[in-house]
C-alpha cells in the first residue's frame, strides 16, 4: 500500500495536478511527462469509463471544452474517444494529442513515479469505473504504486472491498466541525480537504486520527500549508515549485 505521509528530503510530497496542466494539456502523457521531468513525486489524474467499459484519462464531465464534440465520455466508446483532439484548446503546438488510456498510463509509470487516480463519479455513477480500475491496478501489479482518490464513498468503499491493500483518499470540501465524522464506517487511509477551506486544527486532529493529510484544489499558500504538517502539496506546474522558496522559516532560536 502506497503512504502518502512518507516525506522526502523532510519536506511533503509534490503532486502534479492532471500532469502539469499549466504546461501541456491536462491529463495526457505530455502532461504527465512534463510534470515527472519537473520534479513531480507523485501525478495525479481522472478517470472515466467509456461506453465500451474502457478507462480513459479525462477530467471534465462534458466533452465539449476541450474538444469541441458534444457529450460525455460514458456516451461514446474507447475508438472513438481515441480519435478525439484533446491538444487543440491549449494550443496549435498539441495539435494531435489524444486521450490516454489508463492502461498505457500504467505500463508507462510502473517502477517510475506513483499515480494518484480520481475515480470522476457523477452525474453517472457506474461501480464498473471502481471495478475495472482495480483490476487494471492488479494486472500491472502496481498496488504498492498508486492511490485512489474520490468524492464518491460509495467508490472508496468498492475498491476496498475489491481490493483492501489499495490506498484511497477521500475528497471533501467544507469547514466541518468534525471531519473525522465523514468517515465513520468507511475504511479510507487519508482525507483530501480543499486548501481554502482547510485549518491547522482540522490537519492537527486528521493525523491524530492515523490518516494522511493530502489535500487539493487551485489556491496554495505553500509555506502556510507545508507549517501545518500537510503530506502532499499540489502544483499545475512542478517544475516552478523551488523548495527553498516555499518551506516555512525556521523558528528563531
Amino acid at each position: 500500500m502506497f503512504d502518502l505521509r512518507v516525506r522526502k528530503n523532510g519536506r511533503p510530497l509534490l503532486v502534479g495536478h492532471r500532469g502539469s496542466l499549466e504546461t501541456a494539456p491536462e491529463n495526457t502523457m505530455l502532461a504527465f511527462q512534463s510534470a515527472r521531468d519537473g520534479g513531480a513525486d507523485i501525478l495525479e489524474l481522472d478517470v472515466q469509463l467509456t461506453s465500451d467499459n474502457q478507462v480513459v484519462v479525462f477530467h471534465d464531465v462534458s466533452l465539449e471544452l476541450k474538444t469541441g464534440v458534444p457529450g460525455t465520455i460514458s456516451m461514446h466508446s474507447a475508438e472513438f474517444l481515441r480519435g478525439l483532439d484533446v491538444g487543440r484548446y491549449f494550443g496549435a503546438t498539441y495539435v494531435g494529442a489524444r486521450m490516454p488510456f489508463l492502461d498505457e498510463v500504467l505500463a508507462w509509470a510502473k517502477g517510475c513515479i506513483p499515480l494518484m487516480i480520481e475515480l470522476k463519479h457523477g452525474p453517472v455513477f457506474n461501480p464498473a469505473l471502481d471495478a475495472a480500475v482495480v483490476g487494471l491496478i492488479a494486472d500491472h501489479r502496481m498496488e504498492e504504486e498508486v492511490v485512489l482518490i474520490s468524492a464518491d464513498q460509495f467508490a472508496l468503499q468498492r475498491v476496498k472491498q475489491l481490493n483492501p491493500h489499495l490506498a484511497t483518499s477521500f475528497i471533501f470540501s467544507g469547514r466541518l466541525i468534525n471531519p473525522l465524522a465523514l468517515v465513520d464506517g468507511l475504511d479510507v487511509d487519508s482525507f483530501s480537504p480543499r486548501t481554502d477551506l482547510l485549518t491547522q486544527e482540522e490537519v492537527e486532529r486528521i493525523h491524530a486520527a492515523g490518516y494522511a493529510c493530502s489535500p487539493g484544489g487551485f489556491w496554495w499558500d505553500y509555506p502556510r500549508l507545508i507549517g501545518w504538517g500537510v503530506d502532499t502539496i499540489s502544483s499545475n506546474n512542478p517544475a516552478a515549485i523551488r523548495w527553498p522558496d516555499i518551506m516555512p522559516a525556521e523558528p528563531s532560536p
